[in-house]
Order: structure tokens, then C-alpha cells, then sequence
């Protein structure tokens, strides 16, 4: 009993002092005087800025500036698209194949989900033995009854050889750099660019002028030394 007495008036005496120093004390404001000026808080519609620059745009006659400068980009890329990068000449020409097999990476099922050809199917589009038999029996051998010729534009070597150049077959001209429509009246046919270097990959080009053509279930592609021609 003596020790709970104790206990007892020590928490009295704890609960004391947290009331003492817990006690409100009062308050006093100062008037630090005024450090600069107040705005309301206000946000701009997106939609009503966007607006008004298209006004400001209008009347001061960006917008037309804006529009001609699109206009001569787009021209511009149609009438010299970006040249494709990495190739050159050659004065030691080289014929090499190109096998055009295709192998289907997965099965081609039809509308009702039913597998028509499986993953690994090989089709070589030269080879009528490789095609489905279905194919072999409606379809007769493709033949590419053309050569492509693919050429730069800019150099003069490369431009007289095109002119002269007696093709056995009807030619596909293919810039990789140049203008189209220039090269078009020089050779009184039409003239393709080969935008971004697709077909200069799938043919695995190196130099230019290159002649392309089917040489039984291959691709020919056979390189043409320019240097002994004399500039245009």
C-alpha cells in the first residue's frame, strides 16, 4: 500500500507539469509591413490561348509564312528525297545471287481459324516446285519480265551510262540520289527513288550503277564499272 501511494503521487505531480506547460499562451501579431504587390490566382484556358496565337499568327502574317515553308519542304522531298547513304563506284565490278525464298515466320490460317500453310512454309516466287500444290496447278511460272537499274542521279558517269545503256529487257530506273523528275526527261521514262535504302538492303548494294534481274529460281544482281566513261 505504501508503494501504490508512491506511484500514485508522482503521476499527480507529471500530470502537473504537462498541464502547465501545455497551457495556452497568448498570441501577439506584428506588421511586417508589405514586400510586394498581391495577384489573384488565375489560369488561362489552353483552348482561348491557342486561340488567341492563332489570331496574332493570322494578322501579322505568320501563318501564311508557315504554310510556304511546308510547301517548299514537301517539294523538296519529292523532287530530291534524302540520297541513300553508304554507297559508291566501283572499278572492280562483281556479280553476285540472291536467293528470293520467302519462309513464313508463322502458319496463315483463314477466316475460320484453319491452318492453310504451316510456320516454315519456304516459297521461292522463281520456283513453281516450292509453291502449295493448289498454287502449282492455277498459277503458271513467274517470270520478272524486267531488269531494274538502280543508279545515282547526281553523277555524271553514272547519268551518261544510263543514257546509254542498250537493256535487254524493259528497265525500272531507281535513283538513290538525285532528282526524279529531271532524270525522267533525260531518259524519256519514268524514274523511282528508292526511299530510305528498302531496296538497296533487300539487294545488299555496295556500289552503284547495279543492274537487277531474275537468272533461273535467283536474283542477278550484277555491278557496272563507270570510270572509262566520259562525263556528260
Amino acid at each position: 500500500m505504501h508503494l501504490m501511494g508512491k506511484a500514485t503521487q508522482g503521476q499527480s505531480i507529471a500530470l502537473l507539469l504537462l498541464c502547465l506547460f501545455c497551457a495556452p499562451r497568448p498570441v501577439h501579431a506584428k506588421n511586417l509591413g508589405v514586400f510586394g504587390p498581391v495577384f489573384p490566382i488565375g489560369e488561362i484556358d489552353m483552348l482561348d490561348w491557342i486561340d488567341n496565337r492563332l489570331r496574332t499568327f493570322e494578322q501579322n502574317g505568320e501563318i501564311d509564312a508557315m504554310k510556304q515553308r511546308m510547301q517548299a519542304r514537301v517539294k523538296n522531298s519529292v523532287m530530291r528525297p534524302l540520297p541513300v547513304q553508304g554507297l559508291n563506284t566501283t572499278t572492280t565490278p562483281n556479280t553476285y545471287y540472291i536467293d528470293p525464298t520467302l519462309t513464313l515466320a508463322a502458319p496463315v490460317k483463314d477466316s475460320l481459324g484453319n491452318e492453310l500453310y504451316p510456320k516454315g512454309t519456304r516459297v521461292n516466287p522463281f520456283d513453281s516446285t516450292t509453291w502449295p500444290a493448289a498454287e502449282r496447278q492455277n498459277l503458271p511460272r513467274f517470270t520478272f519480265s524486267k531488269q531494274l537499274v538502280l543508279f545515282d542521279g547526281d553523277d555524271p558517269r553514272q547519268r551518261q551510262w544510263a543514257q546509254q545503256y542498250a537493256a535487254p529487257l524493259p528497265v525500272k530506273w531507281i535513283l538513290t540520289n538525285g532528282e526524279p523528275a529531271a532524270l525522267s526527261k533525260k531518259l524519256d521514262s519514268r524514274v523511282y527513288f528508292d526511299q530510305q535504302g528498302k531496296l538497296t538492303r533487300e539487294f545488299h548494294v555496295k556500289h552503284v550503277p547495279v543492274v537487277i534481274s531474275q537468272s533461273g529460281t535467283r536474283w542477278q544482281v550484277t555491278e557496272i564499272d563507270v570510270s572509262a566513261i566520259k562525263e556528260d
